[in-house]
């Protein structure tokens, strides 16, 4: 900096206060870059193998407007959620068949099973199971989520009143939960 407060010019002329700035607006662009990449290979692309494993379901129809999103050949509704960007976990979801009531309409809404899986360990797993109340101008449905273990057992959320609720619908509903392990085993092979 000269005496005058004008500071000083390196040999091209510009300041050395601007050169400090591009190496250190270069050094964090090369920072993200390499995160970018170390995220893409080690959480995006895991996920091919799920999707492909899900395309590979016989009878599998896709929906053209949620990619990676469909129905299986036994009605069972499934999905792969890849991670968002900088994020490590996506998920897995599979719901039991629509349900189909005599008057024709359908309830899309039905018991599903969602997975997180993991970069390390195993999985983690939830549920959501509904409840129903058929009403003359239609159904209304209530929507209960849980975490459970990979082997379908409830895990607590430290309310006495509200775990002893969970448990009990998880018990009512545990061969729903079982066929829902069971085929989400089927077809992503998770432990």
């Amino acid at each position: 900096m000269r005496k005058d407060g004008i500071p000083a010019e390196n040999a091209q002329g510009r300041p050395h206060n601007q050169r400090r700035f591009l190496r250190l607006l270069a050094l964090l662009l090369a920072a993200f870059t390499l995160l970018s990449a170390v995220w893409y290979v080690t959480a995006y692309r895991p996920y091919d193998a799920y999707v492909s494993a899900l395309r590979a379901q016989p009878g599998f129809r896709e929906d053209p407007g949620f990619p990676e999103c469909g129905v299986d050949g036994e009605g069972y509704t499934c999905n792969v959620a890849r991670p968002g960007f900088l994020h490590w976990t996506g998920n897995l979801g599979i719901g039991l068949p629509a349900l189909t009531l005599e008057s024709g309409e359908e309830i899309g809404y039905t018991d599903s099973l969602l997975i997180w899986p993991r970069l390390f360990g195993a999985p983690e797993a939830g549920v959501i199971l509904y409840e129903y109340d058929f009403q003359e101008d239609g159904v209304a449905c209530t929507g209960h989520q849980l975490y459970i273990t990979p082997e379908g057992e409830y895990v607590p959320y430290g309310d006495g009143a509200e775990d002893a609720a969970n448990e009990a619908l998880l018990t009512e509903r545990r061969g729903n939960v079982e066929t829902l392990l069971s085929r989400a085993r089927e077809i992503w092979n998770i432990p």
